[in-house]
């Protein structure tokens, strides 16, 4: 198979990018907050050549929904499925993203053989550009669908990353890496496109499903591939590895073609502009809402950053068609007669900078939400989003919008499979060892008992935790040693300094405030010099002049008290001003800001 790249300068022969950029990337350290922190073992990094073992190794996607990353090694070969992000919630006050930890990739990097990406959703491609600049290296193949590799590559290109190696493949294909080979089957999913790895080495056999539902009204006429499942089932399967996602939902997952027969009902019944809101990788929910603003003789204006670089890019690779005539420029949107137009969006998620959010706060450049506009939001809140999509839609609701969101009508269904589903597939696959994946802590246990009530004994049930390893041979799957892991923080331009401390104090200043009290102390025989200073910002009672009198007072006492005893250690006074005006704060008010004394010599 030969290489394929999406651009012509992709198409030049692979380079390494600047040494300068590769230093400065490689001497990146990790601060590692969250999860369980271990050295990495010694023979994991020094596996022997003819290793009888594969090694699994899950660096994300078992502790929530998102930055899915796992590691197969096999000798001295090792490939990467998946590196995806995370969205931060109300825990991670400032923080923009967050990254599975894969330093153990980094200290393998000799290595790595490819990366092989799933499907083109942000939490299995978010990753992959802090990778690659991580690894210094644009060499490493990166293997993935058309429509996959066309939203990589237009992430790359906001990052600055060129002549990265894609390898285009589809399904159906077989596919040698080092010493796996990767067989691609076709999945129904939210984005098309979409595929599960079947991995085949010499110590064993791992089904991998991706994400997937089995849709059999499937908008693009792509089914789960149930034929080859069935054949890997023939050659065995010996350990099986499925998305977890939905597995506490009884039944199967509606059709992705009911949200379209909805969506033509609501346009079609509109007196006045359609606002939709959506997940801008989700191409067979906007080709459902190209198809109905369509029938309902709308044009369909497209608006927010992503949304319009996919929506270009799908309609490039020939996976969105909506005729050309029937697409105009936001800008001219406000030209059209409401009736007549369909505004497609971003902002399903109640982001605050989306083009929804900005919408409904009046900030939006070019579309100003009127009373009886229709808002539709077709979309479920990621966990953790719940309350910015609330604020969002009071906020709609002040200006008169009529909003349908998923509680008020069919306008999104899920792109994962349910319990009926999961049990289905488990029982075409016959894994000898299963593995869930993809989901938090509760849907792995219910998948784990998916498996076990189709005939999967339970000590052939793992599990896992991120970092942990299993060992698959020819004898069975056991565990393995874990390895060091975690997850890093993205937070504007600095990637990994992020630590635990910096957002427990983010946290306190949010919840409780901060105060600064300015203490003078005369060099010569350290008595204090005025009244001490005291500033308080976000405090319960900040402004109080009793209160403020009170801490100054506090202050003046505690310097008068131990600034002899403590001249010769500035911060013993420091400790104790802290612990004197915290002590008095908590007295009053009940909360405990962060309080920070300056001592200033004269």
């Amino acid at each position: 198979m030969s290489e394929k790249t999406l651009t012509q300068q992709a198409r030049q022969e692979p380079r390494q990018q600047s040494n300068n950029q590769g230093k400065q990337n490689n001497q990146r350290n990790f601060r590692r907050d969250s999860g369980r922190r271990r050295k990495p073992q010694a023979q994991q990094g020094n596996a022997p050549k003819n290793s009888p073992q594969v090694k699994i190794i899950p660096l994300g996607g078992l502790d929530g929904i998102g930055k899915n990353m796992t590691v197969f090694e096999y000798g001295n070969d090792m490939i990467v499925v998946d590196a995806g992000l995370m969205f931060p919630d109300d825990d991670h006050p400032g923080v923009d993203l967050i990254l599975p930890d894969y330093t153990y990739i980094l200290e393998n990097a000799e290595r790595l053989r490819g990366i092989v990406i799933t499907h083109g959703h942000e939490d299995h491609t978010g990753a992959l550009p802090y990778l690659l600049k991580d690894l210094a290296l644009t060499s490493v193949p990166i293997f993935g669908s058309k429509l996959t590799l066309g939203f990589i590559e237009g992430k790359f290109a906001e990052h600055r990353i060129s002549n990265a190696k894609f390898r285009e493949v589809s399904a159906g294909q077989h596919v040698p890496i080092g010493a796996f080979t990767c067989a691609f089957f076709a999945v129904n999913h939210s984005i098309p496109a979409s595929m599960g790895l079947f991995i085949q080495t010499p110590a064993g056999n791992v089904l991998h499903t991706g994400d997937f539902k089995l849709d059999q009204t499937p908008i693009d006429g792509v089914y789960t591939d149930f034929a080859s499942i069935t054949r890997f089932a023939q050659t065995g399967v010996d350990l099986m590895l499925s998305d977890s996602t939905n597995a506490i939902n009884t039944s199967f997952t509606k059709s992705e073609a009911e949200v379209g027969k909805e969506l033509r009902r609501i346009i079609a019944g509109a007196k006045q502009r359609v606002i939709v809101a959506a997940f801008s990788s989700h191409i067979h929910r906007i080709q459902q809402v190209c198809d109905a603003a369509s029938a309902a003789g709308r044009k369909v204006a497209v608006t927010g950053r992503s949304m319009l670089t996919n929506t270009k890019i799908a309609r490039e690779l020939g996976y969105l068609n909506v005729d050309e005539r029937n697409i105009v420029d936001a800008y001219g949107a406000n030209n059209i007669p409401p009736e007549k137009v369909v505004i497609l969006c971003t902002g399903s998620q109640g982001e605050p900078l989306s083009a929804l959010a900005r919408m409904a706060n009046g900030e939006h450049r070019t579309v100003a939400i009127e009373e009886g506009d229709v808002v539709i939001i077709s979309a479920t809140p990621v966990p953790g989003n719940e309350k910015a999509v609330t604020r969002v839609i009071n906020a709609l609701a002040k200006i008169g919008a009529d909003i349908y969101d998923k509680k008020r009508a069919l306008v999104h269904v899920s792109g994962h499979a349910s319990a009926e589903e999961l049990k289905l597939v488990l029982a075409m696959a016959h894994p000898k060892n299963f593995v869930p994946v993809h989901g938090e802590t509760m849907h792995l246990k219910a998948h784990a008992q998916l498996a076990h009530d189709v005939g999967v004994p339970k000590k052939n049930i793992f599990i896992m935790e991120n970092g942990d390893t299993l060992l698959l041979n020819e004898s069975g799957v056991v565990k393995g040693e874990p390895v060091e892991n975690g997850v890093v923080y993205v937070d504007g331009l600095s990637v990994g300094d992020v630590s635990a401390v910096v957002l427990k104090d983010r946290q306190t200043l949010s919840s409780d405030g901060i105060v600064t009290v300015v203490c003078m102390i005369r060099n010569k025989d350290s008595s204090a010099v005025g009244k001490p200073e005291v500033i308080m910002r976000g405090v319960s009672g900040g402004d109080d002049p009793a209160l403020i009198a009170d801490v100054i007072a506090a202050a003046e006492a505690t310097v008068s008290k131990a600034a002899h005893e403590h001249r010769s250690n500035p911060n013993r006074l420091k400790r104790a001003l802290r612990e004197s005006i915290a002590s008095l704060i908590w007295e009053r008010c009940r909360r405990r800001p962060m309080v920070i004394p300056l001592i200033m010599d004269v």
